[in-house]
């Protein structure tokens, strides 16, 4: 079932506020390690918001189907790679 396109531009818009408020207020996640785990458990978060905005804005433009999808999954594989490095 597709999803109708004003309902996906308002998930944009609050995927892209969570998103904002992450990279400046930050996402409750202590910030642990250094390296590239450090850099993950940092802004991983973050990224996945904004991968979420951007798959939901392309349904709300009307982007080709595949890209959306594309953006999503993205947004899915941040995501686990983040709690892998929260978690571990």
């Amino acid at each position: 079932m597709a999803v109708p396109r004003r309902v996906a531009g308002v998930g944009a818009v609050a995927a892209a506020v969570v998103a904002a408020i992450f990279a400046t207020v930050g996402d409750g996640v202590p910030s642990e390690g250094s390296g590239p785990r450090g850099f993950v458990v940092d802004h991983g978060h973050t990224v996945t918001w904004v991968l979420l905005a951007a798959a939901l804005g392309g349904v709300a433009l009307g982007w080709p189907g595949w890209v959306s999808r594309w953006l999503g999954y993205a947004a899915l594989g941040c995501y686990l790679v983040f709690l892998g490095a929260v978690i571990f």
